[in-house]
């Protein structure tokens, strides 16, 4: 059972401007069925709307989060959790003044994101 020490995993620039991301459970670590990874936004970043064709799940872990999931709007506070099903339109924001991350959980390591 492999054991993954997050502070041994380093971010990297993430897709879309002013966020870092790091893959912890993924191919390159062994996992054949999963991907679980972490995501810091500083204030202002926006993931664009988009969805999956599996489920989404994300817990909220630092700071303020403005999720929009199928056009509606929520505000979310730290270990608030977010299940998006496959399909589902959503993105998210940070809006505040202060750095937000949350972890991201996929049931496969085949992850497409189609923007919308």
């Amino acid at each position: 059972m492999p054991i993954i020490k997050t502070a041994d995993v380093e971010f990297t620039p993430g897709s879309v401007p002013n966020t870092l991301r790091r893959l912890l459970v993924c191919p390159a670590g062994g996992s054949g069925a999963i991907t679980l990874g972490e995501l810091i936004m500083e204030p202002g970043a926006e993931l664009p709307m988009h969805t999956h064709r599996i489920e989404e799940s994300m817990v909220i872990v630092e700071g303020e989060a403005t999720a929009i999931l199928d056009n509606e709007i929520f505000n979310l506070k730290p270990r608030d959790v977010i299940l998006v099903p496959a399909g589902e339109k959503h993105m998210l924001a940070n809006r505040s003044n202060k750095p937000m991350s949350f972890l991201f959980f996929y049931p496969s390591v085949d992850v497409q994101l189609e923007r919308v």
